[in-house]
């Protein structure tokens, strides 16, 4: 039964906190956006050369040694010697940068994953089709290795982990080879140990981190080639991980791509969520996010006194105007459920004929409460425009309303 679990393949933060890395990383910020800049100037160049030099190992080499000093790729090879005149090499996954990698230490190959610069010939990348269709991926396959003679490179976890175990093998890889070398990967970043992904990062976000870093150092190990033989592609699959996941000392998971990817979805999904809670509850727990909110939520809620202030807050949010939320209410657009209403609280209405101005402490009349203040049209409109006219009416006489009973409450001697 096996020991690990999802969450402990996915890195949840990029720095280690530990032992000063946060102080070492802040004093090489400076370097670090000095190494971005140089790199960034190259990977122009690469992206500019990889669409219009031609398709040749020669131009894949330079192009690969290129991409190397963008991304600050060093690799270094455990045992050269081992490396066997086989089509296919097989090995763990644990970036996206992996083929370059394995490209520098055994020359040109064919990657059969998915990269971030797929379908840039000058690279030696082509997307060769789905899985889901072998007659068609098998054909494109061995129409590419019979005309360029090209090694084949696959990651069968078919994502990247953090290297702690691996993931189950897509056995359908294994239906198209006799015989694979498999090759160990690790990955060392010196003095900060940046994690090379995160936990809801994206490619961009990891190729950033990579041409910050001093540098990415690749270990690759060659382990003895193996033959299918009479095996099934599953057990031909299982056998090659086996002796990855023995040679790295690490645990063979019962995980596929497929339930690592369920994974992350549940954790981005769980956090968006949380932090939409977080928006939510800021006003209501007394720590509004947005001062400015604050006072106009608190004016939208003297004119609706039944609505929640939360409701009243997350609709600001979005609209960032008064008038904006407080005709979402009137058109239904706010959710909400009805506060109860104090029985002390009470609404002044003045007559809205009054043609004379009136002074905060006079007496007034027509006392209503929240739920009798009927504003309704006496007619529905036969036209747009009068249906228009009615619903501004109405919305000015909510704004009235609710501008005499601020006055009232804070004993304002100005005219209502």
């Amino acid at each position: 039964m096996t020991t690990v679990e999802i969450k402990d393949l996915i890195n949840h933060t990029r720095f280690n906190t530990k032992d000063g890395n946060i102080f070492l990383t802040l004093l090489y910020f400076p370097l670090g956006v000095v190494f971005f800049l140089f790199r960034g100037t190259f990977a122009l160049a690469l992206v500019i050369l990889a669409q219009v030099l031609p398709n040749s190992p020669p131009v894949n080499s330079f192009l690969n040694n290129l991409a190397c000093l963008c991304f600050g790729i060093t690799v270094s090879v455990e045992n050269q010697k081992r490396k066997e005149n086989v089509e296919v090499f097989v090995s763990n996954s644990l970036s996206l940068f992996d083929h370059i990698a394995v490209s520098k230490a055994i020359g040109t190959i064919l990657p059969l994953n998915k990269t971030p610069i797929k379908n840039v010939p000058a690279l030696g990348m082509y997307d060769l089709g789905s899985l889901s269709n072998p007659d068609n991926f098998k054909k494109n396959l061995e129409k590419y290795t019979k005309d360029k003679k090209t090694p084949v490179f696959v990651c069968p976890e078919e994502i990247p982990t953090n290297g702690t175990a691996l993931l189950k093998f897509n056995a359908q890889y294994f239906k198209f080879f006799q015989k694979v070398q498999p090759l160990c990967i690790t990955i060392k970043r010196p003095v900060f140990d940046t994690a090379i992904s995160t936990l809801g990062s994206t490619y961009m976000n990891d190729i950033l981190f990579f041409m910050f870093s001093p540098f990415t150092n690749y270990k690759i190990k060659f382990l003895p080639s193996l033959e299918r033989k009479s095996l099934s592609e599953d057990e031909f699959a299982d056998v090659v991980r086996q002796n990855i996941a023995t040679e790295l000392k690490v645990e063979a998971t019962p995980f596929s791509s497929a339930d690592v990817n369920e994974w992350l979805k549940r954790q981005i999904a769980e956090k968006q969520r949380r932090n939409q809670q977080r928006v939510h509850f800021q006003y209501a727990s007394g720590r509004p996010a947005n001062m400015e909110l604050n006072r106009m939520a608190s004016q939208v809620k003297e004119v609706f006194p039944h609505i929640p202030v939360s409701a009243i807050y997350n609709d600001l949010v979005i609209t960032r105007s008064i008038d904006t939320t407080i005709t979402n209410i009137l058109e239904g657009r706010v959710r909400y459920v009805p506060e109860a209403m104090p029985t002390s609280t009470v609404v002044s209405i003045a007559e809205q004929s009054s043609s004379s101005p009136m002074k905060i402490g006079a007496n007034t009349t027509g006392v209503l409460s929240p739920s009798q203040l009927n504003l309704a049209a006496s007619s529905f409109g036969k036209t747009a425009s009068e249906r228009a006219r009615s619903f501004q009416e109405r919305k000015e006489q909510l704004i009235a309303a609710a501008r005499r009973r601020y006055i009232k409450k804070h004993l304002l001697d100005i005219p209502i």
